[in-house]
């Protein structure tokens, strides 16, 4: 079995039997919108959705738990997934969370980490001390923890800055290389719950929270790329770029709608962000090479009602 294979079983043994659902980012929601390349885009890729010309997209706002009926105001991972649709029928993704990076650098070591949150074959119950004793011998990945902590309960889907967690190296009309990772800024600003709070909302709060302000227009994201330095590593997911890297604006993002068919919709989408088209190539980061095969998995076994 390979090893995006056994991590989706370790997603699925984390969040329990929910037949037919994502092992991660179960609960979401489906909607719809446009993006507005900038012009200042052009200078950094060739890639056909960010020429000028508006693109329709699909978007999927989703909470990380592998539990569809989690309570939005756990604490966890928020994620924007957007799906742009190409003139030639393809599309592109571009996949971010809410916290910066990942915890771990390579597939083998993310697999780790699931499997040490698993409870013990003889208790049912976790060890205690096997997240711990993981975290302390693996720095990246407590100081991803730490971040999630400071994050961990957005008040609002449209009010949380998204990270895209991998490099990709982008390539100019012009013949121009340069790597970077993508980042998505709320213009309405970020706006974060306590434990407290979160708990005295309803338990879909984020979805209901986001029909009543799309009532009131778009919710609207400004993508930007930013661009790393020699030496910055690019193959490393857990390793963020100094804060002061150039960043480039390629657009802005207005979603506009909730999809009346969200559901439906849910079961038949894949975001993959190696999904992408000419003028946008993969890093060499192990973990973003192993996803396709993470999300095909999945993908054909909840499609079987598994």
């Amino acid at each position: 079995m390979t090893v995006a294979a056994q991590i989706v079983d370790a997603m699925r043994a984390l969040a329990g039997s929910h037949p037919g659902f994502r092992p991660a980012h179960a609960k979401g929601l489906v909607g719809a919108g446009t993006f507005h390349p900038s012009p200042d885009a052009r200078r950094v890729t060739k890639a056909a959705h960010l020429q000028g010309g508006a693109a329709p997209v699909t978007v999927r706002f989703a909470n990380a738990s592998g539990n569809p009926q989690v309570h939005d105001g756990v604490p966890g991972v928020r994620s924007l997934s957007v799906k742009f649709q190409l003139a030639d029928g393809k599309a592109a993704d571009i996949l971010g969370n809410s916290v910066e990076g990942f915890p771990a650098r390579t597939p083998e070591e993310f697999l780790e980490f699931l499997r040490v949150q698993l409870p013990d074959a003889a208790s049912g119950k976790p060890d205690p001390a096997a997240v711990p004793k993981f975290l302390a011998s693996h720095p990246a990945a407590a100081a991803f923890i730490g971040r999630l902590g400071q994050r961990a309960i957005p008040a609002s889907y449209a009010q949380v800055s998204y990270h895209a967690e991998h490099a990709f190296l982008f390539v100019a009309a012009d013949g121009a290389r340069r790597f970077g990772r993508y980042h998505f800024v709320p213009e309405a600003g970020e706006a974060f719950l306590t434990p407290e709070e979160g708990g005295k909302r309803g338990p879909s709060f984020l979805r209901d929270e986001l029909e009543r302000r799309l009532r009131g227009g778009p919710v609207t994201f400004n993508l930007v790329l930013q661009l790393a330095v020699d030496g910055d590593p690019t193959d490393d997911p857990t390793a963020l770029w100094p804060a002061d890297r150039a960043r480039v604006p390629l657009g802005r993002l207005d979603i506009t709608r909730i999809s009346p068919t969200s559901v439906e919709d849910e079961k038949r989408l894949i975001f993959d962000p190696t999904n992408r088209t000419d003028g946008i190539e993969l890093s060499n980061d192990p973990v973003l090479r192993a996803r396709a095969e993470a999300y095909s998995i999945s993908f054909e076994r909840r499609s079987r009602g598994q």
